[in-house]
């Protein structure tokens, strides 16, 4: 079964234009290098918020069909403390993850997001996990803090206790968010601190990966997800091949989840073709790259189902390759 491990569900109200914006930039800059003229960036945001726009999982679930996926892990994102809060609560976007988990419990499980900063945010992921039935915990640090600070600490503990993952951001993000706060080097102190705790660094740091190699290897609690790559595989799949090798050859393939970054990348590169691009790869441009069978279904799913105690080839029908 191919499971997506990273995607976001979006609406108005839930994010603040100014990172809509910051990410339409980056689009804008790496389709026009040639040029270094392309579309208003504000333009952009206008026309991709409809198209972005899910907060019941209905557009996620059809691409899902769409692309033989599953199953998915869905969570909001909390920018509100750096950016001005947005229409929506996080407690509220929190609380629509979970529904959308009700409403398709066999293709869709959710993490809790918040900023550890807020007062009263323990309490809200404990209500989360507790009362509605969330799986784990997404911290985004590149709105102002580092995943050591000490204000994080008892959000490690209570997820160490309940067994259940935390999926940090890791690697350089647009405006208005904070690249340094993602260095990968930077979960190694939690890691450390805490060896039971299961911890997913998105995207393996991006341009950081070999940073995010470094943490995983001495830290085996720490798995990664090849979320966001997308556009580093439109430029050059050969050069993703060979980055998702030397991955596969660090950490081995139970620590490495297929993930898109979902709605934001789909609309970049769909996400029939990024399953497809990286559950069946064509290797002809890089002959030297070899993946196994067995180690490319690890990836795509079995890998993720077993971090997360799911049944894995009992899921929907949907999902199987």
């Amino acid at each position: 079964m191919i499971i997506d491990s990273h995607v976001h569900l979006v609406s108005d109200g839930w994010v603040s234009d100014s990172f809509l914006l910051g990410n339409a930039r980056v689009a804008v800059a790496s389709a026009s290098k040639a040029t270094g003229q392309g579309m208003d960036p504000a333009m952009l945001v206008q026309a991709l918020k409809p198209v972005l726009a899910d907060p019941t999982a209905e557009k996620l679930v059809a691409a899902m069909d769409q692309a033989g996926v599953g199953l998915s892990c869905i969570c909001a994102v909390d920018y509100g403390l750096l950016t001005g809060e947005p229409g929506v609560s996080i407690e509220d976007q929190n609380r629509a993850i979970a529904k959308a988990v009700e409403r398709f419990p066999d293709r869709l499980v959710g993490l809790f997001a918040i900023d550890p900063r807020r007062e009263g945010a323990l309490e809200m992921l404990r209500r989360g996990v507790e009362d509605w039935g969330l799986r784990g915990l997404k911290l985004h640090p590149t709105v102002g803090y580092y995943p050591y600070d000490d204000v994080c600490y008892p959000f490690y503990e209570y997820c160490q206790e309940r067994k259940i993952p935390v999926l940090f951001h890791t690697g350089a993000c647009p405006a208005p968010v904070k690249s340094r706060f993602a260095r990968p080097i930077y979960v190694d102190d939690v890691a450390s601190d805490f060896p039971d705790l299961p911890i997913i660094m998105a995207h393996v740091g991006h341009n950081w990966y070999e940073e995010a190699l470094l943490v995983c290897s001495v830290k085996p609690n720490v798995s990664v997800d090849v979320s966001g790559w997308q556009r580093a595989f439109m430029e050059s799949p050969a050069a993703f091949y060979r980055v998702l090798r030397q991955v596969l050859d660090a950490v081995g393939p139970w620590r490495v989840f297929f993930g898109s970054d979902g709605p934001y990348l789909n609309v970049l590169f769909p996400l029939d073709q990024w399953t497809k691009a990286v559950g069946h790869p064509d290797l002809s441009g890089c002959p030297d790259v070899v993946f196994t069978r067995e180690e490319l279904d690890i990836v795509m799913g079995r890998a993720f189902a077993r971090l997360m105690g799911l049944p894995g080839e009992s899921q929907a029908e949907a999902g199987r390759q």
